[in-house]
């Protein structure tokens, strides 16, 4: 099994990305103990559109399409 975290937005340089890198460190270490093979992470830049509906309907198709096809 593989985990797969996704957020929409980047992380900036500094303690906040250095905190979920240390996370996601922490968690892959402890998944080899639960038989997890690996656990990635993934940023996708915010949608530009400019009213809130789009945006979503957007951000949620460019995740989906970031899923391996075998998810």
């Amino acid at each position: 099994m593989r985990i797969l975290i996704g957020a929409v937005g980047r992380l900036k340089p500094g303690p906040e990305r250095d905190l979920a890198e240390d996370y996601v460190s922490r968690a892959r270490k402890l998944a080899r103990q639960a038989g997890i093979l690996n656990i990635d992470m993934i940023e996708l830049a915010e949608s530009a559109a400019a009213t809130a509906s789009p945006p979503k309907d957007d951000e949620a198709l460019r995740l989906l399409a970031a899923l391996p096809a075998d998810a």
